[in-house]
């Protein structure tokens, strides 16, 4: 697990946004055999503000305003072979806790490609929580967070993204997404998770190892300001790429995470 911790102590901390009236939630169960070309195409995007008087529309940012955007996307493509393949998905408007997530997704999938009719299986899956708030309470209607300049708001801004790509004829795979963003309580931490493990199906010849190539990823960028409501003073600055790639005979197994601290 590789944890990011933004620092404590500054009113511009990361915090999550609050639920308001309207708390959807979204869910998915798939449970699928196929002998033959599966496809699943998913693509979520999820934007939440604090305040009634928001408008997600506008790049303008009420009084102590924190915006959310998160998305979820998941290209499968599992041709001319033989698939398992089970996902259970989740998001929830509501105020999490810390234990709890709004965003939950979690996939095994069995591959086996028909190598006579060239079998393949493309796999991409990818989460991003994207934040940016005012830092300090005032009624005074200011830029984005990300303006600069007279008029620029204190607060904070930023994303962290993680997911995985495979192209194989071969594999046992799992993978685990879990996000946290929405919370009545700004001390409740911001939090995106992922886990990836694959490895080959029980074959001699192979020694269980998965047949193609793999990557796992997580970037993270994200920046708080002073706090005064016109500064334009970084505080705290986090910039983090991450990549491992497996290709050929491989056995991958990596866990990637980013929580905040108010």
């Amino acid at each position: 697990m590789v944890g990011l911790f933004i620092l404590p102590g500054f009113v511009s901390a990361i915090r999550p946004t609050s639920a308001l009236y309207d708390q959807t939630g979204l869910t998915t169960t798939i449970d699928a055999t196929c002998i033959g070309t599966l496809v699943v195409d998913h693509d979520m995007d999820w934007g939440q503000t604090n305040t009634p008087e928001g408008n997600l529309n506008s790049a303008t940012l009420r009084g102590d305003e924190v915006r959310t955007d998160t998305t979820y996307r998941e290209n499968t493509l599992a041709a001319s072979g033989t698939t398992r393949y089970t996902k259970d998905f989740s998001m929830d408007g509501s105020n999490a806790t810390q234990g709890t997530d709004n965003l939950g997704v979690r996939h095994t999938i069995n591959y086996l490609a028909n190598e006579s009719e060239g079998g393949q299986m493309l796999y991409d899956e990818q989460g991003t929580i994207t934040q940016y708030g005012r830092g300090t309470s005032n009624n005074t209607e200011v830029k984005c967070v990300f303006a600069s300049g007279s008029g620029g708001a204190a607060g904070f801004g930023g994303y962290v993204s993680a997911g995985s790509l495979m192209d194989v004829k071969e594999v046992a795979a799992v993978t685990q997404m879990g996000g946290r963003m929405i919370s009545a309580d700004a001390k409740t931490p911001v939090n995106l998770r992922y886990a990836f493990d694959a490895q080959g199906l029980d074959t001699d010849t192979k020694d269980k190892l998965a047949t193609g190539s793999a990557s796992v990823y997580q970037t993270t960028n994200f920046e708080t300001y002073g706090k005064d409501p016109s500064s334009t003073n970084t505080t705290t600055k986090i910039d983090d790429k991450q990549n491992t790639q497996a290709r050929g005979l491989f056995d991958l197994a990596q866990t990637v995470g980013y929580t905040s601290t108010y």
